[in-house]
C-alpha cells in the first residue's frame, strides 16, 4: 500500500528541479542560494512534518521580492529580475507544505523556469528537461486529484499502477500533434534573449591582434569554437586558419585590410570540410589551412587566404569549405616583398644582431630560415602560458633572457627576426589540432586549441608554414595528449554528437524551411480528388461495416467457418474490385 501524498510530493520535487536546473546557470549568486535554501527547507519539512512558515508570511515574502527586482528592471536589463523573481517564487514555494493548490504553483512555476531557460540556451538538453516535466506533472496532476479527495488516501501497488498507465496516455496522446506543430510553428535559431539585447558573443581564440607581453599568464578556455565535418587527417595537417597579420610595431602585431594583390595558385589535394561554428564575435572564417573556396552568402576574400563574413556575426552558423593540403602557396605574381619586411625603425640591438647572423649564415632564403629554425631547437625555449614576460621588451627577454612563452611571443619573435633578415614573412591565427568524434566524423575545436604560427615567403616555392612553438624543448610534452579513453570521455564523446546532430537538423530548421514544407502539404492538398478518395475507402468501409455485422450476429449464433469463409470471399472480392477501379481510372 503506498500513501498518494507521498508520490505526489516526490513528483512535484523532480517537477521543481526540472525548472531550477536549466536555470541555474543563468541566475546571480543570490536567487541560486535561494533556490538551494528553499529546496532543503521544503526537504527537512516534509521529513519533519513541521510547516513553520505560514501562507501569509510566503506571501509577503514573495511581494518584498517582487518590488527589489522591479526596481532593477529597465529596457538594458529585462530578462535577469524576471528570471530571478520566477526563481525565489518557486523557492518559496518549494519551502512550504505541498497542498494541492501549492503543488499547482510549483508545476507552473516550473515550467515557466524552464521556458526562460530557453531565453539563454537552445540545447538537446532542454528537450530532455521539457520531456520529464510533462510527463511528471501528467503523473502529479492526476494523482492530486485523487489526494484532492482523500489526503490520507492509500492506494495498492496494482491500483497505483493502474493510475500510472491512465496518466501517461495524457503525454503519449499529444505526441502527434507535437510532431504536426513542429514543422509549421515559428522558431528561430537562436535564443530569444539575442534579439532583447545584443548578443552575448563568446571570446574567440584568436583575437584582432598579437599582442604578446601584454598579460602574464594565458587561461586554456575549454569552450567549444567549432566542430568540423571530415575525414580524420593526420595531426601535422590540423592547421585551422583564421586571419593574418601583416603589420608589426615590434611589439604588436595587427592586420592591415589595403594588401597588394597576390593571385595564389592553389594546387594540391583538395580536403572539403563542413564547419559549424559556434556563437563568436570574430567576422574571419576558420577552415584547414589552406582554404580555397568557402561556400557562404555575403563572404569576402582577401588576397592572403582569408575569409570574411560580412554582418552577421555572432551567431552560430556553418558553411562548406575546400582546402588545399600542401606545405606551399606559390603566387601566380610576385609578392610585394616591401609590404612584408615592413619593420620598426629601432629595432633593440640585440634582435639586429641575430638578424645579421641570420643573413651571414647562407646565400637563400630557405637556409638562412634554417638556421633561425636551429637556433630556437636549440636555444633551450619553453613552452608556457603561466609566468610570462609583461612589458614593452618582452620580445627581446624572450629571445635572449627568460626564454619562456607562449605561441604568441614564438611566433612573433621569429617573424620579427626573419623581417630583420629580409625574408617576407605574416602571422596566420587559428586553432591548432582537435579531437575526432568516431561517431558522428567530425573534429571537435576548443578555444584551448587557439594558436599563432607563421608564414614566410621563400622564393620559387611561394609561402610555407613554420611554426616556431614546434622549436621549444618541451613541445613534445605540450601537444602530446593524454589518453583519456575511459567510459566517461565515450560518454562525453556520444553527448556531443547528440548535441551536434541537435543543432545541425534541429536549429537551423528555419523559416524558409518551413515555408517549403506548407507549400509542399499545399501541393499534395490541391492534387487530393474527393472522387478517388471515395474510390479507395469505400470498399474498406463496406468490408469494416460487414465484420461488424458478422461481429454482433456471432452472440446469437455459432461463428460456423462458413460464415468466417464468406466474410473473407467478400472482403477479397471487395479489394479486386477496388485494385480494378483505381487503374481504370489511372487509365
Amino acid at each position: 500500500m503506498v500513501l498518494i501524498r507521498t508520490i505526489t510530493t516526490i513528483l512535484t520535487y523532480v517537477i521543481g528541479l526540472c525548472g531550477m536546473i536549466p536555470l541555474f546557470p543563468w541566475l546571480a549568486i543570490t536567487p541560486r542560494l535561494i533556490l538551494v535554501a528553499g529546496v532543503l527547507a521544503g526537504l527537512w519539512q516534509d521529513r519533519n512534518g513541521r510547516w513553520q512558515m505560514k501562507p501569509w508570511q510566503l506571501n509577503c515574502t514573495v511581494a518584498a521580492v517582487f518590488m527589489y527586482y522591479a526596481l532593477q528592471f529597465s529596457r538594458t536589463n529585462p530578462v535577469q529580475p524576471v528570471i530571478s523573481v520566477l526563481a525565489v517564487m518557486l523557492a518559496v514555494r518549494m519551502s512550504g507544505e505541498k497542498t494541492v493548490r501549492y503543488s499547482l504553483q510549483i508545476y507552473a512555476l516550473s515550467t515557466f523556469c524552464l521556458a526562460s531557460s530557453s531565453l539563454f540556451d537552445l540545447s538537446p538538453v532542454f528537450l530532455i528537461y521539457l520531456t520529464v516535466l510533462l510527463v511528471t506533472v501528467a503523473l502529479a496532476t492526476v494523482l492530486l486529484t485523487f489526494q484532492d479527495q482523500d489526503s490520507a488516501m492509500i492506494v495498492s501497488l496494482a491500483n497505483l499502477k493502474i493510475i500510472f498507465v491512465s496518466a501517461l496516455l495524457m503525454p503519449t496522446l499529444a505526441i502527434p500533434l507535437l510532431l504536426f506543430f513542429f514543422p509549421i510553428m515559428p522558431r528561430t535559431q537562436l535564443p530569444l534573449w539575442h534579439f532583447l539585447t545584443p548578443p552575448a558573443t563568446r571570446i574567440s581564440g584568436y583575437s584582432d591582434s598579437v599582442e604578446p607581453g601584454s598579460q602574464s599568464s594565458v587561461v586554456s578556455a575549454q569552450s567549444l569554437a567549432f566542430r568540423a565535418e571530415m575525414p580524420p587527417q593526420a595531426q601535422v595537417q590540423l592547421y585551422w586558419r583564421g586571419t593574418v597579420f601583416n603589420r608589426t610595431d615590434g611589439i604588436r602585431w595587427t592586420r592591415v585590410i589595403s594588401m597588394p594583390d597576390e593571385q595564389p595558385e592553389m594546387n594540391g589535394r583538395r580536403i572539403r570540410q563542413t564547419i559549424y561554428r559556434e556563437p563568436s564575435a570574430a567576422s574571419a572564417l576558420v577552415a584547414l589551412d589552406r582554404p580555397a573556396a568557402v561556400a557562404l552568402q555575403r563572404v569576402k576574400r582577401s588576397p592572403d587566404g582569408v575569409f570574411e563574413i560580412i554582418g552577421r556575426v555572432g551567431t552560430r552558423i556553418h558553411y562548406t569549405s575546400d582546402s588545399v593540403i600542401n606545405e606551399n602557396s606559390l603566387p601566380r605574381i610576385l609578392i610585394n616583398r616591401s609590404f612584408y619586411l615592413q619593420v620598426p625603425s629601432q629595432l633593440p640591438p640585440r634582435i639586429t644582431a641575430l638578424a645579421e647572423r641570420v643573413v651571414r649564415s647562407g646565400e637563400s632564403d630557405r637556409t638562412r630560415i634554417t638556421f633561425l629554425e636551429n637556433y630556437f631547437r636549440n636555444g633551450n625555449y619553453n613552452y608556457s602560458t603561466k609566468d610570462l614576460i609583461t612589458g614593452d621588451k618582452a620580445i627581446e627577454q624572450f629571445l635572449f633572457e627568460k626564454k619562456r612563452g607562449h605561441c604568441e611571443f614564438f611566433a612573433s619573435s621569429f617573424a620579427l627576426v626573419l623581417r630583420a633578415a629580409g625574408i617576407p614573412c605574416r602571422l596566420v591565427g587559428g586553432y591548432l589540432g582537435g579531437e575526432y568524434n568516431q561517431l558522428g566524423g567530425y573534429y571537435i575545436v576548443t578555444d584551448g586549441n587557439a594558436h599563432v604560427w607563421v608564414e614566410a615567403f621563400i622564393d620559387g616555392s611561394g609561402w610555407q608554414r613554420i611554426d616556431p612553438s614546434g622549436f621549444a624543448a618541451n613541445a613534445g610534452n605540450v601537444w602530446q595528449k593524454s589518453d583519456t579513453r575511459g567510459l566517461g570521455h565515450r560518454i562525453s564523446l556520444v553527448l556531443d554528437s547528440f548535441n551536434h546532430s541537435w543543432n545541425r537538423m534541429v536549429i537551423p530548421y528555419d523559416f524558409e524551411q518551413q515555408i517549403n514544407v506548407l507549400n509542399s502539404i499545399s501541393t499534395y492538398v490541391h492534387e487530393i480528388r474527393s472522387s478517388r478518395i471515395l474510390l479507395n475507402v469505400a470498399p474498406y468501409a463496406v468490408g469494416v461495416i460487414v465484420l461488424t455485422i458478422i461481429l454482433t450476429v456471432q452472440k446469437r449464433i455459432a461463428f460456423s467457418a462458413h460464415v468466417s469463409n464468406a466474410f473473407f470471399i467478400v472482403f477479397f472480392v471487395l479489394w479486386k474490385i477496388n485494385s480494378e477501379s483505381r487503374q481504370n481510372w489511372a487509365g
